[in-house]
């Protein structure tokens, strides 16, 4: 069943058709299938690290140490910084 054919026997089922006034009953938005899925965030988290690797400074270490302190990776970040500082 189409959407407008839906929409057609809802507002009948509701009490009448309706010509787009204030009254009108409009069925929620269906599910888009055409949309794509959300990244993994744990690819995400590991590219930012890759950036700060090579960015090679004390500071990209510490946006990605804040952003991500409880994250498995914080603790090769938080070495990695540690390295880089002395």
């Amino acid at each position: 069943m189409g959407r407008a054919l839906a929409s057609i026997m809802l507002g009948l089922a509701l009490g009448g058709a309706t010509c787009g006034g204030a009254g009108e009953v409009k069925p929620p938005p269906g599910r888009s299938t055409d949309q794509p899925r959300p990244r993994d965030g744990d690819i995400a988290i590991q590219e930012e690290l890759e950036a700060a690797r090579r960015e090679r400074t004390v500071a990209a270490y510490d946006l990605f140490i804040a952003r991500h302190s409880n994250h498995p990776l914080a603790a090769a970040a938080r070495k990695e910084r540690a390295e880089l500082a002395r």
